[in-house]
């Protein structure tokens, strides 16, 4: 049996997942086609065909491309979602640059460039897609932000602010959008062993669990957050992180 015929309560909803051909983003989309979910598989250009062919050939999917920093992405890939697709369920923003300079030697053309992704290209995505599950049964929007979400890190500031505004973007929307049925929650995650994060392993043993997390432990999270046994949840930034995080409220020193 094909595994689109799977017969779960996921059957026949659309969930569209940006930034889904590496790391994080590839392991919620392989997750949420697991889930029974027809997939809006976003990449930026169109160089990671492979991945996107080996969705397709699991389930029904449509490949969405295009660059989150331009003006009409939202309005563009949702419509194209809804057209081919029936109806929006569920938008994973998990898409994000990323900045590791020191605060002085930042620009605002740095700035633009981090914060036209991660901040305007979710909140665009965002609003795209509520306005169609608003028209509809409802949904459910899950923003990726990370730990610096809530904790700086040197180096880091055009980053972890970005994502802190995602995490109040979350917040405002999860208020704003509950009487429509849609809910609205951040993944925060912490070291993620990752191409991308090259140095997750190296920080094992500052971990409680004694280990860096998986792209899979991010995707079974989302495939929660996702779900009706989350129905209660709204509005949170649930941090994922081995504990990690917890050692420097625990000790500021550490």
């Amino acid at each position: 049996m094909p595994p689109w015929l799977r017969q779960n309560q996921a059957m026949d909803k659309v969930a569209v997942v940006t930034g889904a051909d590496t790391g994080i983003g590839w392991a919620i989309a392989q997750r949420l086609q697991q889930d029974g979910y027809v997939l809006g598989f976003h990449t930026r250009d169109e160089e990671p065909k492979a991945r996107y062919e080996e969705i397709a050939e699991n389930s029904r999917a449509i490949w969405l491309v295009g660059d989150l920093s331009d003006r009409d992405i939202g309005e563009r890939l949702i419509s194209k979602t809804v057209d081919e697709l029936g109806r929006i369920d569920v938008l994973v923003n998990n898409a994000g640059a990323t900045s590791a300079k020191p605060a002085l030697d930042l620009d605002v053309d740095d700035f633009d460039a981090l914060f036209s992704v991660d901040v305007r290209g979710a909140f665009l995505m965002s609003s795209a897609a509520a306005k169609r599950m608003r028209d509809g049964e409802g949904g459910v929007i899950v923003n990726i932000t990370s730990v610096h979400e809530h904790i700086p890190r040197s180096g880091f500031a055009l980053y972890a602010s970005a994502k802190a505004a995602l995490g109040m973007l979350t917040r405002s929307f999860a208020l704003e959008l509950a009487q429509d049925e849609i809910r609205v929650n951040a993944v925060a995650p912490g070291a993620i062993a990752t191409s991308r994060n090259k140095e997750a392993d190296e920080l094992a043993d500052q971990i409680p669990l004694g280990r860096p997390g998986e792209p899979a432990d991010v995707a079974a999270l989302v495939s929660y957050l996702v779900s009706d046994e989350a129905g209660y949840v709204s509005g949170t930034s649930v941090v994922i992180d081995g504990a990690m995080t917890q050692q420097v409220v625990a000790d500021p020193a550490w």
